[in-house]
């Protein structure tokens, strides 16, 4: 047995509660979770289809607008021209490009009842006569109480900021000092809304953020405290940095476009700040040399590679597609060797197989699909010891000990629209601790038990027909296998 394998053995305490750990970590890393509660309810209640991927892209446009504005984000050379005597047209105009996706985006999230009547109510504000009444519409309307409402005025605020830009843009040159002032005046109206002022470096959703690695999450579920929580906060923000990567890559039939720019230069200071997290926090705070020297090794490859990255973007002619494209795919590169290096530290099993295994769809699916089949036999038999006469407790324990082990893992593979009705029935199991007393109570959770079942199994033939597993055959033995190892 390796050292950090018999630090995680002596070290590991008792059973811990995933959802309570992944729910914790994200609401500690926030400074506003009442908000982002009723956000994440609003969201929840959008009926447009991906709207936790259209709401990801809103966002990771709103972060690359609050970077590209630092001179440091830039991939500017000031030795070949100082910053102060550079034309920033084309900056600005990446910036115009952003700032219309942006307002698209926001629009398709809003609900186009609701928005007409915040529409009518501008409207008003802008055109009544009487100073009092314009006053408490525009009072009314900066207010924010629902994030429908943070989100129309945020689309609002980018729709006179893009009219501005597009008259500086007609000026033969665009300065250093206007590029940084339209800059202040973008960044202060997304700081100032209040439910989409976007997350700061190590900050996270569950909306979004996820570690879609079946081994990586088996890994981390046996590393002891603190490390647990620093390699899952390091493993986050690599699999989000790779996540974003996805909205820089063109499309076939088209090449790509000036917001490749602004998000490329989010990628590059989002980046030296989890190498700084690497190096500053989890290589002083973990017990052995083995993950040190990996948290370090993987912060300085970070940093090389990324100052590599925008020099190559400074030269001449890196605006040009095949540059970009290459930072990309170098980007891309870069954050899938910092996964499999850390993997490789925690001992996740196949890491040494390469990125590839360690994300392979087909094993997320097959895991999530088998935890889906035996959650679903342990809550029928929870229902049917909670309806019979006998004693319940061992069924109920069963499936209380399984649905820990759930949430270490194949919770993480859910997709954000199934979470919602796992979460209901997680949040009537914490409460049953021990098989409730009384014919009432016993049938109240046994129908819960019930539902529950008839859900997991609903899911599990969804998960059957994801292009990952069609045609793979479900391997009942070894479902059985983990049902029994639970039953005892």
């Amino acid at each position: 047995m390796s050292a950090a394998a018999r630090s995680r053995a002596a070290r590991a305490g008792p059973a811990r509660s995933a959802r309570d750990f992944y729910v914790q970590l994200m609401r500690d890393s926030q400074p506003r979770p009442g908000l982002l509660a009723e956000r994440e309810r609003w969201l929840r209640s959008v009926r447009v289809e991906g709207r936790e991927e259209r709401l990801f892209e809103f966002e990771l446009l709103l972060r690359g607008i609050e970077r590209y504005f630092q001179a440091h984000n830039l991939p500017l050379d000031a030795e070949v021209r100082p910053v102060v005597t550079r034309d920033f047209g084309e900056e600005l105009r990446d910036v115009r490009d952003t700032l219309e996706q942006a307002i698209r985006l926001a629009r398709r999230l809003l609900d186009p009842g609701h928005e007409q009547k915040m529409v009518f109510r501008h409207y008003l504000g802008s055109q009544a006569v009487d100073d009092r009444v314009r006053r408490a519409l525009l009072e009314d309307e900066v207010e924010q109480e629902t994030p429908q409402e943070s989100l129309f005025l945020i689309a609002q605020s980018f729709e006179s900021l893009r009219v501005v830009v597009d008259h500086l843009l007609e000026l033969e040159t665009v300065g250093y000092r206007v590029f940084h002032e339209v800059g202040s005046l973008a960044v202060r109206a997304i700081l100032q809304n209040r439910y989409f002022r976007p997350f700061r470096p190590l900050e996270f959703c569950l909306e979004f953020d996820r570690i879609r690695s079946v081994p990586v999450l088996d890994a981390l579920r046996l590393l002891p405290d603190p490390e647990r929580q620093l390699f899952t906060t390091a493993f986050l923000g690599l699999f989000r940095l790779l996540h974003s990567l996805a909205y820089l890559r063109p499309a076939a039939d088209r090449p790509s476009d000036r917001r490749v720019r602004v998000l490329l230069a989010l990628l590059r200071s989002e980046a030296l700040t989890l190498a700084g997290y690497l190096r500053s926090e989890v290589a002083p705070n973990t017990a052995t040399r083995s993950w040190q020297h990996a948290a370090l090794r993987t912060s300085r490859d970070m940093v090389q590679r990324t100052r590599s990255i925008s020099r190559s973007l400074a030269a001449e002619g890196g605006a040009d597609e095949a540059t970009l494209a290459t930072a990309v795919k170098d980007f891309a590169g870069l954050f899938e060797g910092a996964v499999v290096g850390l993997a490789r530290a925690v001992e996740a099993r196949g890491a040494g197989e390469g990125y590839g295994r360690l994300v392979s769809p087909t094993l997320m699916a097959q895991r999530l699909r088998n935890d889906l089949w035996v959650s679903g036999q342990l809550a029928r038999e929870a229902a049917a010891a909670l309806a019979g006469p006998g004693e319940a407790g061992p069924a109920l324990d069963a499936l209380l000990r399984f649905q820990e082990y759930f949430q270490d893992g194949s919770y993480q593979l859910l997709r954000y629209g199934d979470v919602e009705g796992v979460d209901r029935f997680l949040a009537i199991l914490a409460e049953a601790t021990q098989a409730p007393v009384g014919p009432v109570a016993r049938a109240r959770l046994a129908e819960d038990c019930t539902l529950f079942a008839d859900a997991a199994e609903a899911l599990f033939v969804l998960v059957g027909r994801r292009a990952d597993v069609a045609g793979r055959r479900f391997d009942r033995s070894h479902a059985e296998a983990v049902l029994d190892r639970f039953r005892r």
